[in-house]
């Protein structure tokens, strides 16, 4: 594959022009774009064309004639259907089909389409909130023209083209000449996008060492605690309870540290640490000790699964008394 960015994003959305092609003929099939309901245990209901239609669209979009008369029907029942998407979705939302939809079918000025963008603001909670067809601007909706590495990172993410979307992070990566934090926040990202752990952890450590040399406690704990929690994730037990190690002396400096959303995630971690590690190791006995003593207070601001582990690893470190003061916690909140 070519190396330079914009001939891949040619190659990455020549299918995409194919698809609409195939939809303007007489015989046009429009089975892969017309909505079509899935369930998953983890997302609910949600529309198994979803990410089809957003190609059909992106592809229009970006056609010279894209306002052609031919276009017409397609785009209106392409919105159609995207409309039933955000009315049935379990995840509501409003996706970035529906602006290029509404933003397409505005230029025919069919007076008849007014009900159907009025359906589109009205489709759920987020599309009445915060969907307006009158201020959908072309400057925010996607362009081969003048996009960028980072859009086309962006939309490869969006559409789900794993392979296109890795070219475009590596690609983005040698640009780089000098390393800061922001690139490096940037990369945590990207590489998590790709599902690239090592090098999602790699920036991570990074980004921690910066944040220590620049002795900012508050973020050098966020950043840190980012790279235990994927350290546990992939099974680097040993480097997980190092940098925790790190973190704590900084953290427990903080009043009421334990009652936010970042020392909550420190005292989850803390947990999968003792429990990996078994309630006899110093790893167990020294991180027990730090949270021991503020895991009832905490419960009041957990939630359900933090709330569990609150209660398992009071049981494995054989602290009777607190696992039953938190389980009165949850009878209470019940």
């Amino acid at each position: 594959m070519e190396t330079n960015y914009k001939k891949l994003l040619d190659q990455m959305m020549a299918p995409y022009d194919e698809m609409l092609q195939s939809l303007i003929s007489d015989h046009a099939d429009f089975s892969k774009v017309d909505y079509l309901e899935q369930h998953s245990e983890e997302y609910g209901k949600s529309d198994a064309n979803y990410t089809n239609r957003l190609k059909v669209l992106l592809a229009m979009c970006n056609r010279e004639d894209r306002y052609a008369p031919y276009y017409e029907p397609i785009v209106r029942r392409l919105l159609v259907n995207e409309i039933i998407d955000r009315e049935t979705n379990s995840f509501q939302g409003i996706g970035d089909a529906l602006y290029y939809a509404v933003f397409l079918l505005q230029k025919y000025e069919r007076e008849q389409d007014q009900v159907l963008f009025q359906q589109a603001k009205k489709a759920n909670f987020d599309t009445y909130a915060g969907f307006d067809p009158e201020l959908i601007l072309e400057t925010y909706l996607f362009s081969k023209d003048s996009a960028d590495l980072e859009d086309c990172i962006n939309i490869a993410s969006e559409l789900g083209e794993d392979v296109y979307l890795s070219l475009f992070i590596d690609l983005w990566i040698r640009e780089q000449t000098d390393w800061d934090k922001e690139n490096l926040r940037t990369l945590v990202y990207h590489e998590r996008w790709r599902n690239h752990a090592e090098g999602e952890i790699e920036a991570l450590k990074k980004l921690a060492e910066m944040e220590k040399i620049e002795e900012n406690p508050s973020n050098y704990c966020s950043t840190a605690s980012s790279l235990a929690e994927k350290l546990i994730e992939t099974g680097r037990w040993d480097e997980a309870w190092e940098t925790m190690a790190t973190i704590i002396p900084l953290i427990t400096k903080e009043k009421e540290w334990f009652l936010y959303g970042l020392g909550r995630n420190i005292i989850t971690a803390c947990i999968h640490i003792i429990m990996h590690f078994g309630a006899k190791s110093r790893q167990a006995t020294s991180l027990w000790q730090t949270i021991k003593g503020v895991l009832q207070p905490a419960a009041n601001n957990m939630g359900t699964i933090q709330y569990q582990l609150a209660v398992s690893v009071s049981k494995f470190m054989g602290d009777t008394k607190l696992e039953q003061k938190l389980l009165r916690i949850r009878k209470q909140r019940q």
